[in-house]
Order: C-alpha cells, then sequence, then structure tokens
C-alpha cells in the first residue's frame, strides 16, 4: 500500500499544507484539538477537495486539482469509520454489517472471517439500541472493512468508549491488521492510545506536519 499526499487547504486560523507518503501498517494520525486532523481526514476520504495538490493510493490518483480529478467518496476503495458511529437504527447489526459489503467492489472479506475477529457473532440480531458502545463501534468497523478497502481510515474511536473497551478495541485493530493485512489509519488527539498500536506517527500542530518528539506529544495532545 502506497498513500502519497501533498495538498494546501486555507482556513480561517491557518493553512492546513500537509505532504506524506505512508506505507503498510498502521499510521497514528495525532494533534491536539484543532490541529487540522479532521480536515486531513475529509480530503483524503473525499469528503473535502483542497484548493491545491493530490492525493493518491496504489498509483491511483483521487484528487489532483491541477488535472481536475476527484473520485467521489464511494469509489476511493477507503473503509471510514466516523467519531460517531453512525449505524442504522432500524437495521439489525447483521444488515448493518452487510451494507458494506453490498458496495465492496472485490468481496475480499467474508461476513463470517469479520464477526469472528470482531466477536460480534452473538449481536447480530440485535438492533443498534440493543447494544454497548463498544459493539457499536466494532460494528461499525466490521462495516468499513467489509466494503473490502484498499485502507481503513479511524477518526477517533476511541472517544465514547471507557478504558477497558478501549482496550479491547485497540486490541482488535492490531488484529485486523495483522491478519487482514489492511493498512489502517488512526486519527486521535490521545498519543497514549496510539503508542500502543504502532511505531510510526504522524504529528499535525496548526495545518503543518511537526518533527515527532514523544514529550512534546503528551504535552499538548
Amino acid at each position: 500500500m502506497s498513500l502519497i499526499f501533498d495538498f494546501l487547504q486555507p482556513r480561517r486560523e491557518f493553512d492546513l499544507n500537509l505532504k506524506g507518503d505512508f506505507d503498510k501498517g498502521i499510521t497514528g494520525i495525532f494533534g491536539s484539538s484543532g490541529a487540522g486532523k479532521t480536515s486531513f481526514f475529509n480530503i483524503i476520504a473525499g469528503i473535502e477537495k483542497p484548493k491545491s495538490g493530490y492525493v493518491a493510493l496504489n498509483d491511483r490518483v483521487l484528487t489532483d486539482s491541477a488535472r481536475k480529478i476527484h473520485v467521489p467518496i464511494h469509489k476511493r476503495g477507503i473503509g471510514i469509520v466516523f467519531q460517531e458511529n453512525l449505524l442504522f437504527p432500524h437495521l439489525t447489526i447483521r444488515d448493518n454489517l452487510l451494507y458494506g459489503y453490498k458496495y465492496s467492489r472485490e468481496k475480499r472479506v467474508k461476513l463470517d472471517e469479520i464477526t469472528d475477529l470482531l466477536d460480534l457473532s452473538g449481536i447480530l440480531d440485535s438492533k443498534p439500541y440493543q447494544i454497548s458502545g463498544g459493539e457499536a463501534q466494532r460494528t461499525a468497523i466490521g462495516r468499513a472493512i467489509l466494503t473490502s478497502p484498499d485502507l481503513l481510515l479511524l477518526d477517533e474511536p476511541f472517544n465514547a468508549v471507557d478504558y477497558k473497551l478501549r482496550a479491547n478495541i485497540l486490541d482488535y485493530i492490531k488484529r485486523l491488521n495483522g491478519v487482514l493485512d489492511i493498512p489502517v489509519l488512526v486519527i486521535s488527539h490521545d498519543f497514549s492510545d496510539l503508542e500502543k498500536l504502532t511505531k510510526n506517527f504522524y504529528f499535525i500542530n496548526r495545518g503543518k506536519r511537526e518533527r515527532f518528539d514523544r514529550d512534546i506529544c503528551f504535552q499538548c495532545c
């Protein structure tokens, strides 16, 4: 996997000007609140167009302002999990998961594989209001994985869960990456969570990438 990006996006407080080249594995994207992480998420996912620059995934151009290319979100091959789980309340957990599966292009990942991996087999007939926050988070991750993505993008996946659930979800993310070999970008303001997931970090501060310094990160994030 190769995700390459170099873009500029003016914001009210500062310009978001980021450049990077990620290989497979888990990469932690972090910074304090308002640093530009959500804008980064939106541009990589295709929700937002940068004023200038490009994004390419596996040598496939997703955004190129000079050539007026902007692949829509549903055609990017990126599995997305937002801060809010956004499960469909009228569907069972099984149908929420299959919603991702029916839109997958290659169907490389199977439902049974994901329910076993994420420990969801016992709640498939439940509705979202009947399950815990951790189960809802794992369902959202499973739905994204079932699109057979080339990249999994998680935005603040630990915000709504307590310490015990965080530990479980951290373990599930590592297991997904190891078993399915799907590259993962995890966006978070909590460096201690990211440190349990990976040694690969991308630190954003006021719209710019800054040198990684563990002590500084613990102080500011």
